[in-house]
């Protein structure tokens, strides 16, 4: 099936769990793949994979696949479902250095909030910005924009940009809350 069938399919509200998975994983290849042929051959050694709770972790096994000596951290972030700003809960990062190629692998780029204090936490760390990489299945317009100024646009990698949010920030058309369907909650 072709990687546009994918993503419609996942699109589904109704899609069952195990559907939903399975594409995801499928679509997730794909985004490894497509990183890590921005990423400098001769750098490869140097790819950080840090990963935001909950949501990204199911992107993991794609980008080990691609990434197979990466370190990998872990940022924790919960969105407030009232005012939509993430506050951070955990982090747990390797050490960084300016050398550091960091890939954020996270399914959604909404508002941009979550990747922005991710950013912000991994630049803190050492990270460059022209350094950091964000992919992901579907971004809002508001969200891609905050994402290109922090880091360069080409260093971003979606499968689709939606127009717009509705009033809970969230993705239209979207997919739903892609760790909630992956999670079967």
């Amino acid at each position: 099936m072709n990687n546009k069938k994918l993503l419609a399919q996942i699109r589904n509200r109704r899609l069952p769990t195990k559907t939903f998975r399975k594409n995801a994983d499928q679509l997730s290849l794909l985004l490894a793949k497509k990183t890590w042929a921005k990423i400098p051959k001769q750098k490869v050694s140097q790819v950080v994979l840090v990963m935001i709770l909950r949501s990204s972790v199911a992107m993991l096994p794609a980008f080990l696949q691609y990434f197979p000596k990466a370190p990998v951290g872990f940022i924790g972030l919960k969105r407030d479902e009232q005012t939509a700003i993430a506050k951070k809960y955990y982090e747990n990062i390797p050490k960084l250095n300016k050398n550091s190629l960091v890939i954020i692998p996270d399914p959604m780029l909404a508002t941009g909030g979550s990747f922005e204090k991710a950013a912000r936490i991994l630049i803190k760390s050492n990270a460059r910005p022209e350094n950091i990489y964000f992919t992901g299945f579907v971004g809002a317009r508001r969200g891609y924009e905050l994402a290109a100024k922090i880091i360069p646009e080409k260093n971003i990698t979606l499968l689709a940009l939606d127009p717009k949010l509705d009033k809970k920030k969230f993705i239209v058309p979207g997919l739903g809350d892609f760790g909630d369907r992956y999670f079967g909650f």
